[in-house]
């Protein structure tokens, strides 16, 4: 057997009883809980769990992997492993309408339901041919993990399914309790829940997720061009990070420089990089911002800065104000 559920059947019924290794193979403890009495179904992460990976025109393998999959209140949860890949044929096209087939883990128990069997199994589910097609429903006790759309009139003998066109990924995940889950829409079952949408870390309040600050990219020093140079008035060299704070985006900044002036204006026109920032530091938009400066040869405190939304900086000063130093530490903008 291939696909093993542990819980499932006792020492000496004719499915032939728990084995030790069927204990090592599934995932045990506690996972993230729904309910009261219920666990969040889904794939445990780690490598790619139950890839799907085309075989022929109409046939796909679905690689190894583990799960849980939720019952019924009083059934509980089934921990499911695959532990060699499971060979899906899917059926032809239906000849005039395309139809949508699910892709599921499933368990059958006969204590809880009248299938009369007791076994877990990888199952194409199909759909029902119509125009505009929809999913068919979900089994009960089963753990949904691709949607394949298959065309009308499709077989082996018209070039079969093209399967990266054809597959929606829609295998949902769950961790243990307390651990952080992979997937941007991982329902939220307790307070001081947190999961990876991606982009950043997110908590779940009791009522809704709220984005969590996370370091998207490191302090990075920028290299300046001529005419501007790092450590200004001692305040460090010029560098950015990219972090995401509660659901947005934001460059920081931080470092001093020191500017030369010709004619009264920064030279360059007031463009310290040599190099535009990366796609994931520029804003949409032009954002200006104040930045601190010497008192010195300057009658105000304060230049300006632009951060544009192509990738260019520059540094912007009034007649009058020709400061030896800024300062961008406490710079910040949305992206």
């Amino acid at each position: 057997m291939t696909v093993r559920a542990a819980w499932l059947t006792n020492r000496g019924d004719l499915a032939g009883g728990q084995t030790r290794n069927d204990s090592r193979m599934t995932p045990l403890g506690t996972m993230t809980p729904a309910a009261e009495l219920t666990t969040t179904p889904g794939v445990i992460p780690g490598g790619d769990p139950f890839a799907l990976a085309a075989t022929g025109p109409m046939t796909a393998t679905l690689g190894v992997g583990r799960a849980v999959v939720q019952g019924t209140d009083i059934q509980g949860a089934y921990p499911v492993a695959v532990t060699a890949p499971e060979t899906l044929t899917f059926a032809d096209g239906d000849p005039a309408n395309p139809r949508i087939d699910l892709v599921v883990l499933r368990v059958y128990d006969s204590a809880h339901d009248d299938s009369g069997r007791v076994l877990a199994a990888v199952e194409i589910i199909p759909g029902t041919p119509a125009a505009a097609p929809a999913p068919p429903p979900l089994p009960a006790a089963s753990l949904p993990l691709y949607r394949v759309a298959v065309a009308a009139a499709v077989s082996a003998g018209t070039g079969g399914i093209d399967f990266p066109a054809a597959t929606t990924d829609i295998r949902p995940y769950t961790v243990a309790a307390g651990g952080i889950a992979p997937q941007a829409n991982a329902p939220g079952a307790y307070r001081a829940q947190y999961r990876d949408n991606g982009t950043g870390l997110q908590r779940f309040s009791g009522a809704e997720w709220v984005g969590y600050a996370a370091e998207l990219v490191p302090w990075t020093k920028v290299s300046l061009a001529g005419g501007y140079k790092h450590n200004g008035n001692s305040n460090g060299n010029i560098a950015y990070r990219v972090i995401d704070l509660i659901g947005a985006r934001f460059v920081q900044w931080r470092g001093g420089m020191n500017v030369t002036y010709r004619g009264g204006a920064p030279v360059r026109d007031g463009e310290f990089l040599t190099a535009v920032l990366p796609t994931v530091a520029r804003p949409g938009t032009l954002r200006t911002v104040p930045v601190a400066c010497s008192a010195a040869n300057s009658n105000v405190l304060s230049l300006k800065a632009d951060f544009r939304s192509n990738g260019r900086a520059a540094l912007v000063a009034q007649s009058g104000a020709t400061p030896p130093w800024v300062s961008l530490n406490g710079v910040m903008y949305v992206i």
